[in-house]
């Protein structure tokens, strides 16, 4: 399961850095869709489970949005405020990136039964097949 979504994760990586670093405020979860979805749809090809993979594939791929945390935590703290209010924006600041794994890990799984749902639908349902002949 792992090797898959390794690769559905690792495809998407580069794509997403690319799209963090051009725009951190503006990120889009395309590309870890689409390597989910892949992923989802290998895995279901050898009878695995596709909503696991592709939720793997997606914290895999998803990894540079954690990037936009990094700079808010930094923003956050560098703002002059008593510490007690310091403290409450990094809670939040930390539950924003709860939220944003969150996000990646259901769409990521959402993507990743879609993907399933299309091997099956193609035929690959991961089940060997004894009586047909080719």
């Amino acid at each position: 399961m792992w090797t898959y979504a390794l690769l559905g994760g690792l495809l998407t990586l580069p794509f997403t850095a690319i799209n963090v670093w051009r725009s951190p405020e503006n990120v889009t979860l395309g590309t870890v869709l689409i390597g989910s979805v892949f992923a989802g749809y290998l895995i279901k090809r050898r009878g695995g489970n596709s909503t696991a993979t592709g939720l793997r594939a997606a914290l895999i791929g998803g990894i540079p949005v954690l990037w936009t945390l990094k700079e808010l935590l930094w923003a956050v703290t560098n703002i002059s405020n008593p510490p007690w209010f310091q403290a409450a924006s990094v809670a939040v600041a930390l539950a924003f990136g709860g939220l944003l794994l969150a996000v990646m890990a259901i769409s990521g799984a959402l993507a990743g039964r879609f993907g399933g749902w299309l091997a099956e639908r193609r035929g690959h349902d991961g089940v060997a097949d004894a009586g047909r002949r080719t």
